[in-house]
Order: structure tokens, then C-alpha cells, then sequence
């Protein structure tokens, strides 16, 4: 699998509405909906947490991360990585990180904020840079 193919599946859910827990690419996306789309479509077997809060516990979302992807150094971060990211103090969101049409990186994900309730993609500037905690690859996806 390269990279670019799990940036294009990924921009497929672009516009998708956000709802909490939900996994329907056009009707119901959440952040986690995201990547877990991509992962089937790709035909990736990944397991799917559901049942949890609209906090969600950031222990529980580490070890479905480690169990599922492999952790990569933020430094080393490619499109078609899966970033988890704070908004406050606690990691509580995903994101597919993409390249941005005129250079760098670029967010792909479910976003319930700043008036948007959708799937977005935007640029990876310094402010949500900084909000990365962590960063995992699908394993299929090489190094």
C-alpha cells in the first residue's frame, strides 16, 4: 500500500457530517471513524473500539493505537500517518495527517469545532502541530 492511497480514501470522507461513535462514510463520521474507514477500505484488519464516551479515557485510546498501528517519532511523521491529538490537556482526537497542497502537511479528520461539524481537511500549521501527542503508521504502509 502507498501512502498516497491512504491520503485519497481519507479525502473520500471530506464533507461526511461528524456524530459521535458513528463509522458511515458520507451519512456519519467521527475522529476515530476516520482512520478505521481508511483501514477498511484498504482491507487492513484493525479493531474497532466503540462504546466510548465523548471523553474519552487517553489510556484506553494509547493501547488501541499500540495494538493496531505501529508509534512512530513525531519528527518522522508521512502522510498517510494517523496523529492523536489534545485539544486541552488529555489526547482525545484523531486525525489522518495528509500533504498539503502547497507544501507541507496537511489534518484530515472529523471535527466537531470552530463552527465546522464535518469532515475537514486543513493545513498542519505550529498551533495544531504542537497538539500532537503521538503518531502511529499503518503497519502495511512501511517506513
Amino acid at each position: 500500500m502507498r501512502r498516497e492511497e491512504i491520503v485519497a480514501i481519507a479525502r473520500e470522507t471530506l464533507g461526511t457530517p461528524y456524530q459521535h461513535q458513528q463509522r458511515i462514510n458520507g451519512l456519519a463520521l467521527d475522529c476515530a471513524g476516520v482512520p478505521v474507514f481508511v483501514a477498511q477500505r484498504l482491507g487492513i484488519s484493525i479493531e474497532d473500539v466503540v462504546n466510548y464516551g465523548r471523553l474519552p479515557v487517553p489510556a484506553e485510546m494509547r493501547a488501541a493505537l499500540d495494538k493496531n498501528l505501529v508509534r512512530v517519532a513525531k519528527a518522522a511523521m508521512q502522510p498517510g500517518d494517523v496523529a492523536w491529538i489534545r485539544f486541552e490537556h488529555a489526547p482525545q482526537h484523531f486525525a489522518i495527517v495528509g500533504d498539503y497542497p502547497y507544501g507541507g502537511f496537511s489534518l484530515i479528520h472529523a471535527y466537531n469545532g470552530s463552527g465546522l461539524n464535518c469532515v475537514v481537511e486543513h493545513r498542519l500549521d505550529a498551533s495544531w502541530m504542537a497538539r500532537i501527542v503521538g503518531v502511529w503508521r499503518f503497519p502495511e504502509a512501511g517506513p
